[in-house]
């Protein structure tokens, strides 16, 4: 049974690796890693305005130190390479716990803001650190390279980048990259759109000090930029029977 198991598995990598193959080789697809790394670089360079989908998950040894978050990410501007603007309408779950909270957490530049949805308890302060634990998680769920003034050199300059083939994520038709960094050993597997080149998804590996393996992983989905939403995303509006704390989020 384990050969037969065994065999079973390296034919269906196989199949895997030939399906890759073939699909990176499709007519009009690049096949330099180098290639689509500059243009994912200028196309994220030129992100300003942004609303997605996103998933963020551990693997590994960082299943159990790493929380999970998803919902909708607005993002708008950048300063210090970090957005100006911004708001995470989103569900969290901290590491090792199957409680899922609910949370907004959002920035209109100036004051910053949490609404704990299970509570109905809202935070707000001109401090960032208003919005506690549960508010520092969603940096999960930052893809940090829109917007970023130099979003792919590290990964341009790096070691190795090899184009891996073709992947999914979600509707969208990717350029799968694996990338070793020059600093550490560092590795990391982007996932680039074939359309715009803007990265959806991007799984980063690393090695506990014990040995044990682990990775993050960034998943982004439903794009658009500058979006045409009814109101202003960034600015708080207390829901209905909600109760304004006077205090940090805990």
């Amino acid at each position: 049974m384990k050969q037969t198991i065994g065999a079973m598995m390296i034919l269906g990598m196989f199949t895997a690796l030939a399906s890759g193959q073939d699909a990176a080789k499709k007519a009009g697809d690049l096949t330099d890693a180098i290639e689509i790394l500059k243009k994912a670089d200028e196309a994220s360079k030129a992100v300003d305005f942004v609303q997605y989908q996103a998933t963020a998950v551990g693997t590994g040894a960082a299943e159990s130190r790493v929380g999970k978050a998803s919902g909708t990410v607005t993002l708008k501007g950048r300063k210090n390479n970090a957005p100006v603007q911004y708001r995470y309408d989103i569900k969290v779950q901290a590491p090792g716990s199957s409680d899922e909270k609910d949370i907004t957490v959002g920035s209109d530049g100036k004051t910053y803001f949490l609404i704990d949805t299970k509570e109905k308890k809202v935070y707000e302060d001109i401090d960032p650190a208003v919005v506690g634990t549960s508010g520092r998680g969603v940096r999960g769920l930052v893809m940090a390279e829109y917007g970023h003034a130099t979003p792919f050199t590290d990964e341009i300059k790096g070691t190795k980048q090899e184009l891996k083939g073709s992947t999914k994520v979600g509707d969208e038709d990717c350029y799968e990259i694996h990338v070793t960094y020059t600093e550490g050993g560092q590795e990391a597997t982007w996932c680039f759109s074939k359309k715009d080149f803007l990265p959806r998804r991007v799984e980063r590996f690393f090695q506990m000090p014990t040995g044990e393996k682990g990775s993050s992983i960034l998943s982004v989905t439903k794009i658009t930029l500058n979006p045409k939403l009814d109101k202003d995303p960034f600015a708080l509006v207390i829901p209905e029977g909600f109760t304004k704390i006077d205090d940090f989020a805990p």
